[in-house]
């Protein structure tokens, strides 16, 4: 028997398959003999990975293991102060990097935190409350209002049983419940109406099921599996550095084997060639590149947290910058989560609920009507209503309360004195009240589906009295209730029943010949935001998707009001999908906007669907049902108010205020932060190819050599990844959200990039040259050594050209004049500091000889401060003029 098929067995089958009398329950000794056998109701949790391997993973990136190799050949060549900094910093990263990966997954621990921690079984005839770890197949559990459910069910006895299963299926409306019923076989989750399932909720009444599935048998047990088999992908950033960082070492390791040979082939000393080899691997790998790059992703984070957008994986930041769907859930996500009132209607036309009404007034019977008619409770808190109980009859109690009928009155006024409760089977509810104080006279009050009330009634109320309901007038309110369904708006009719003095024995005889009062439409409205959200992802090139377990028509009409839809988009539902293999399903995600009662699995084929197109997905949810799929999108975005713990531990992102529109704000931010790690990433490799390029020149040309490695090691970490996080934090430029989404093959470094690089490069070289030959042409003035003075020259050239030079990196395609000089003030605090770093390298006399430099005289510093400007001077117009036609 599979663990799915307990739906297709009636409550005595079931009982007899799992060995136990409902009645009596297990015995003590059963119990234990089974919880020895199938293990505690808890979900397995997934095997981490230790500290010393995560902390080995870390320097498995080229650029580290050829920093490595560098410090390691210093260290053997006993230059232990280049040796020693090198090493610190690759430690420095390592550790950096392992505090972003140790922020551990918390979907398996939230996903118990869902379980109720005690539940009511009943063990030896006795009723008694233990530890919901200790459930096993066959206990009989009994659950009342307000309870959650602590295991699968198959349901032995239901009374006017509702639960919510939203968290599970996507459905809005708590599930009605009839343990007597079976069902066939593939029955979807959300319909099997016998069975009542882990994590969910009782809203209303009471009911006794027996359990046939603990732990990780149960159905948010198989979720919580798939959760483990989903491997934590790279991101789109993360794989484009990578990819960066292989072609950099392999183009490293090349040039630095050619020019070995080149040296060798000269008569260069060993050592002196091993020591340029050194310096050319430091010159090459930006350093600080995988520090400023977490730097600058941390800093995008707290900015999103102030726009109530959490981080919990931080080099996801970016990732929505760069997506090209949103897969969305459509209840508490494009919608309110909260059942309204949002039609009226009556014989002589549509009314506003929005309005306050009397009892005298046709609107205002209606909505008294309905309020009474319910068991929904109403409260008051800070001048907002409250009701509890089911979500239908909580809108219609609010509905009244805020046209001024308070319910409370209302059933002072016409205290309730029976009911007939509703079921599956009557599919309506009718109450009864006194007319008046003295309780003579009772009338009653029938609500129900439009055709199940309408079929008993014969009456209707008009503005004029009460009339017969004639052929044309039923016609009326068919037509206006097939208006509403179609709008995906849940419609109840209410009726009177005839006055009467007394109330009979059999009070269901009273419910004919009614008298029709109206139609009260509800709906989970869409947040008014949605739909100006839906609208600028589609102005940035991003396509909104909307898939949920709610029904097709509700899903299609709340897609339609928020922009997801339009009159001739299809809705595929999950049985739809079941029939599709991945080629026809490839083919109906390019145009299908809206998925409708679709599963957990469902939603992962979708998701792997775009992404085996190319497309990078971001998913937003807020159940268990949405956490597979979370997890599997490039980016899983889930809801920090009404999403549950497992939608947020399987998510990369978490919106505070459950807005729709905090998403499309993110995408901007996200976009922003990548932009800003490309230009911090394309000012750092420019510094890099310019010192490869000298140190080549050098070379080739026989020349001394222009920069020692402790001078490109600090060039590196300071001049360089100071300005660097500064560029993190530049403002975003104008036109972000107005361009399409990048494509997911973009190279971090394009081709417009390169050209700028190189031309950088080059422009550099020269001017770092020439203060090399200054200032060995100054040397004898200055009774020093013409190499040091010279290598000091072009180490002070060099670092100062890049202070200057991350100016001009702001934007890669707008002259530095148009961005507003000081806009960006953290860059002018970088370049201040690196100012007074350098001088003090430059001038104080425990350093110099640490730092392998020389004092400089005045016409020293004005020599080197003039060549620095060039560079920066003649990029300028140059990126000014390649810029054009791309903003």
């Amino acid at each position: 028997m599979s663990p799915t098929d307990w739906h297709t067995l009636s409550p005595s089958e079931a009982a007899s398959r799992l060995q136990v009398d409902p009645a009596r329950g297990l015995t003590a000794s059963e119990a234990a003999e089974r919880l020895g056998k199938y293990g505690p109701n808890q979900l397995a949790e997934e095997k981490k990975r230790g500290l010393v391997a995560a902390f080995i993973d870390q320097f498995r990136d080229p650029m580290v293991l050829i920093l490595l190799g560098a410090s390691l050949l210093a260290l053997i060549l006993r230059e232990y102060l280049d040796g020693g900094a090198i090493l610190a910093i690759v430690v420095l990263n390592a550790v950096l990097g392992l505090v972003q990966e140790f922020k551990a997954d918390q979907a398996l621990e939230a996903l118990k935190e869902l379980t109720a921690p005690h539940c009511k079984v009943r063990r030896d005839g006795r009723v008694v409350e233990i530890d919901t770890r200790e459930l096993v197949p066959g206990d009989v559990v009994l659950l009342e209002a307000g309870d959650p459910v602590p295991a699968d069910l198959r349901l032995t006895r239901s009374v006017m049983l509702q639960i919510d299963e939203s968290l599970l299926t996507g459905e809005s409306v708590p599930v009605h419940k009839e343990a007597g019923r079976t069902l066939e076989a593939g029955a979807p989750l959300a319909e099997r109406v016998n069975m009542a399932f882990m994590s969910t909720a009782v809203t209303y009444g009471h009911a006794e099921g027996v359990v046939v599935g603990t732990g990780m048998e149960t159905e948010v047990g198989r979720i919580a599996g798939k959760l483990q088999e989903e491997p934590q992908e790279a991101t789109p950033l993360q794989k484009r550095l990578s990819q960066f960082s292989r072609q950099l070492g392999g183009a490293m390791l090349v040039i630095v084997v050619l020019l070995g040979a080149l040296g060798l082939w000269r008569g260069m000393p060993w050592l002196e060639v091993l020591m340029v080899a050194v310096s050319l691997a430091v010159a090459t790998i930006p350093e600080g590149l995988p520090a400023v790059t977490t730097i600058v992703l941390a800093l995008g984070m707290q900015r999103m947290a102030r726009r109530n957008a959490v981080i919990r994986r931080l080099s996801a930041v970016e990732t929505l910058g760069s997506a090209t769907y949103i897969c969305s859930d459509k209840t508490g996500t494009l919608t309110q989560n909260r059942m309204t009132v949002t039609r009226l209607w009556l014989p002589e036309g549509w009314a506003e609920p929005d309005k306050t009404y009397t009892l005298r007034s046709r609107p205002g019977q209606l909505l008294a009507a309905g309020a009474l008619c319910s068991d929904a409770t109403l409260a008051e808190e800070g001048g907002e209503f409250r009701s509890i109980g089911d979500p239908t009859e909580t809108a219609l109690v609010i509905g009244a309360a805020k046209a001024g009928l308070d319910k409370r009155q209302l059933e002072r006024d016409f205290p309730r004195v029976a009911e007939v409760p509703f079921s599956s089977d009557r599919k309506r509810m009718t109450t009864f009240h006194a007319l008046d104080a003295a309780g003579e006279g009772y009338t009653g009050i029938v609500k129900g589906g439009p055709d199940v009330v309408l079929a008993r009634c014969t009456r209707i109320r008009l503005e004029s009295g009460t009339a017969e309901l004639t052929p044309e007038l039923r016609g009326a309110v068919e037509e206006a209730n097939r208006e509403m369904a179609e709008e995906g708006i849940r419609v109840l009719a209410v009726a009177f029943t005839p006055p009467a003095v007394d109330l009979p024995g059999d009070l269901a005889s009273l419910e004919r010949d009614l008298e029709l009062i109206g139609l009260i439409g509800m709906t989970d409205p869409a947040r008014p935001e949605s739909a100006d959200a839906v609208r600028r992802a589609h102005e940035a090139g991003i396509r909104t998707m909307m898939i949920t377990g709610d029904h097709s028509t509700t899903a299609l009409a709340i897609a339609k009001q928020v922009g997801i839809a339009d009159e001739d988009s299809r809705v595929l539902s999950g049985p739809e999908l079941e029939e599709m293999d991945d080629a026809e399903l490839d083919r109906a995600v390019r145009t299908v906007p809206v998925y409708a009662r679709v599963s957990p699995e469902h939603k992962l084929r979708i998701v792997e669907s775009l992404r085996r197109q190319g497309q990078v997905v971001a998913m937003t949810g807020d159940g268990v049902n949405d956490a597979p799929a979370l997890k599997r999108a490039d980016i899983g975005v889930a809801m920090g108010v009404v999403g549950t713990g497992v939608a947020r531990g399987a998510a990369d992102m978490v919106l505070m205020d459950d807005n729709f529109a905090t998403i499309v704000a993110a995408i901007e931010e996200g976009r922003t932060i990548y932009a800003n790690i490309q230009k911090a990433t394309f000012f750092l490799l420019s510094a890099n190819v310019g010192e490869l390029l000298i140190m080549t020149v050098a070379m080739l040309a026989g020349w001394p050599v222009p920069l020692q490695p402790i001078h490109l090691l600090w060039i590196n970490l300071i001049t360089d990844s100071l300005p660097a996080i500064a560029l993190g934090v530049e403002p975003a430029e104008q036109g972000t959200m107005r361009r399409r989404p990048r494509d997911p093959k973009e190279p971090v470094l394009t081709r417009h990039l390169l050209t700028l690089m190189g031309t950088q490069a080059v422009f550099l070289t020269a001017v770092v040259l020439l203060a090399l030959f200054a200032g060995m042409r100054a040397a004898p003035a200055a009774g020093v050594p013409a190499a040091a003075l010279g290598s000091t020259y072009a180490f002070a050239t060099l670092s100062l050209a890049q202070l200057w030079w991350a100016h001009g990196c702001r934007s890669t395609i707008r002259p530095s004049w148009r961005l507003g000089f000081f806009r960006n003030r953290v860059a002018w605090v970088a370049t201040i500091v690196g100012l007074v770093l350098l001088v003090a390298v430059m001038t104080v006399p425990g350093l110099q000889p640490f730092f392998k430099v020389q004092p400089l005289s005045l016409q020293g510093w004005l020599t080197v401060l003039g060549l620095s400007l060039i560079p920066a001077l003649l990029m300028e117009p140059l990126k000014a003029l390649m810029g054009r036609g791309r903003e």
